[in-house]
């Protein structure tokens, strides 16, 4: 046989191929998993996804909630229909809590008013058993399923009595609601419309003083001076008549024309009065060795002996400066400081 193969090779390499073909074919036939034999599965497992309370979720009763939203053609993802499954159990454990779970009779009432026959006949056990089969898996899910509808809206009228709206509220909501109305609009411009008004000035004052508290300035105000400088005649030559400079001269006040001198000082104090003899001693040494140049000492040789002598620390800091302009006084010719204008 291994003789023939291998004097005829095209027909073996045809035969071992048909036959791979025949077995991946085969695989697929009777070894791959139906989609249904995937959802079966889901449909029987136990395995806890969610715990709530003391109540665990299942993936089966994730996959059989899905099951029953694709028959109403509600197809929703797996992590909706949990939090949807999740929302349901609190409701239910809420309820339990509160005393307000359903009883039942309850359901019993609710299943018989929901599969009532137009013609009034009898329940029929047989046939509400095999409806709720198909669309809900069980009939121990759509009772518990009903139960849990019936205690979420004993639930929700319990959250809900203690709130009371009147007449006129709810009046007012169905107003604003349904309420249409049609819009009609003329654009005007703030231009056109300050050219058409012209108040008077009595107008304006009436005005003013029925709104005079909006135009109070509640903030600090700061007034500035400022002097106007023209750049394009920075730089030229001014001229002045001597007209000119006399009126400007005759503006300014008495005392602004007066000269004065700046002097400066070395003061001495004089803790007590036995000791002005000796206070007296040192500010003639001090006198001294100022005019020892025949009376002429520059300002900063001034310093040195301010620096060295003053007991006046404000203006030892600022090398014994007076605060201003010596100027002459005929009304107070005791001023120590009237000697500096001789």
């Amino acid at each position: 046989m291994l003789k023939f193969f291998s004097r005829m090779e095209r027909t073996r390499n045809f035969v071992l191929l048909v036959f791979a073909i025949i077995m991946v074919v085969s695989l697929i036939v009777f070894y791959a998993p139906t989609r249904g034999d995937v959802a079966g599965n889901l449909t029987r497992n136990e395995e806890t996804v969610a715990k709530v309370g003391g109540e665990q979720v299942t993936i089966a009763d994730v996959a059989l909630h899905q099951e029953m939203m694709s028959r109403n053609r509600q197809p929703s993802p797996s992590k909706t229909v949990l939090n949807q499954i999740i929302g349901q159990r609190l409701v239910r454990i809420e309820a339990n809590r509160l005393g307000l779970e359903t009883s039942d009779a309850e359901v019993a009432s609710f299943i018989r008013q929901q599969f009532k026959t137009p013609d009034g006949k009898p329940f029929d056990q047989k046939r509400y058993e095999q409806n709720v089969a198909d669309q809900y898996g069980s009939v121990r899910n759509f009772e518990q399923a009903a139960r849990d509808d019936l205690s979420a809206q004993k639930l929700d009228a319990f959250l809900t009595s203690g709130v009371t709206v009147s007449e006129e509220e709810v009046l007012g909501d169905f107003q604003r609601k349904n309420t249409k109305f049609n819009l009609s609009y003329v654009p005007i411009t703030i231009a056109d419309l300050a050219q058409t008004i012209k108040p008077t000035d009595e107008e304006l004052r009436n005005y003013f003083e029925q709104n005079k508290k909006n135009y109070y300035i509640s903030v600090p105000q700061k007034k500035i001076r400022y002097v106007f400088l023209n750049t394009s005649k920075i730089g030229e030559k001014q001229s002045f008549s001597d007209e000119e400079l006399r009126a400007e001269y005759e503006k300014i006040p008495a005392d602004k024309k007066q000269a004065g001198v700046q002097g400066q000082q070395i003061v001495l104090r004089i803790p007590k009065a036995e000791l002005e003899s000796q206070i007296l001693q040192k500010a003639n040494e001090i006198s001294a060795q100022a005019k020892k140049d025949g009376g002429k000492m520059s300002e900063e040789a001034f310093a040195e002996l301010v620096r060295g002598y003053s007991e006046d620390a404000a203006s030892k800091a600022n090398n014994g400066k007076l605060a201003g302009l010596v100027k002459e006084n005929p009304q107070n010719p005791t001023d120590p400081y009237q000697a500096l204008l001789k």
